[in-house]
């Protein structure tokens, strides 16, 4: 009783950091060559929200798939490719399922540029996982999500900086579901990612609420995170324009772009 008791305590100060990797205090910027504003091409239209809408899609712009069969890999250089590349990758950055989580692992550090991020942002996943191991991992949903991800919910991205094959530095909104105390919670966050190109887009940072880096500091503020309030339904949340009027109330809109595909 008492190493369940311990891993139960692990475990609700892992779900604690995760969503305090999506609160962030805002961060000032630092000096980076910026994309221009997309809302200057006429080709873009305003969406729901009044954001430009891209024409990119989310689940697109790679060539091929990394080792767990889904993630594209495989990017052209550009800017755009970039932003598809920081949306795809972000589901591999924040899922947490120990029954997937070796699979998973495996295919983060394939996405890796080596550093003491990794560390980090495998940080949930690998506690997660030895506590399901032991048979002591507290309440989950669905077959064993602790977080789960879908970056079509929050559907829209901010690229801070980006030099074509070379470095960028993109925000992905997301949308999720947590663990919660009947059904699972939605709840809405930012990823942000440094993107190195090597032969491919590979992350070489990212903001995970743990041992941040100066990355933090490069882009305008922490961008849109919380929670949905109300009634719980278990079913993945869909942003709104109360939630995005609440998000953003103390948040800049500037350089907020939605993905094609974003889910509206």
């Amino acid at each position: 009783m008492k190493k369940n008791w311990k891993a139960m305590v692990a475990i609700a100060v892992v779900v604690i950091i995760v969503a305090v990797a999506v609160i962030i205090i805002n961060m000032r910027p630092a000096d980076r060559t910026a994309q221009p504003d997309p809302s200057g091409d006429s080709s873009i239209v305003a969406g729901k929200f009044g954001f430009p809408v891209s024409k990119i899609n989310i689940g697109e712009g790679g060539t091929k798939t990394a080792a767990d069969g889904k993630t594209p890999i495989g990017y052209n250089g550009t800017c755009d490719s970039a932003a598809q590349a920081a949306a795809n990758y972000t589901p591999v950055l924040l899922n947490v399922n120990p029954k997937t989580w070796e699979t998973q692992k495996a295919t983060l550090n394939s996405l890796a540029v080596p550093g003491p991020w990794v560390e980090s942002a495998t940080y949930v996943g690998n506690v997660a996982a030895e506590a399901e191991a032991k048979g002591e991992l507290p309440k989950t949903f669905d077959g064993g999500w602790i977080d789960q991800i879908n970056v079509n919910a929050g559907g829209m991205y901010r690229i801070a900086s980006c030099e074509p094959k070379n470095e960028a530095v993109v925000q992905v909104l997301f949308g999720g579901l947590g663990t919660g105390d009947a059904l699972p919670q939605g709840f809405f966050g930012t990823q942000t990612m440094e993107l190195t190109w090597e032969d491919d887009w590979k992350i070489s940072d990212a903001v995970t609420g743990i041992n941040d880096s100066d990355l933090a500091t490069r882009v305008k503020d922490k961008g849109p995170s919380g929670g949905v309030g109300g009634t719980p339904t278990g079913r993945m949340p869909t942003l709104d324009a109360a939630l995005v009027e609440r998000y953003f109330k103390d948040l800049s809109k500037e350089g907020w772009i939605e993905y094609a595909n974003a889910a509206r």
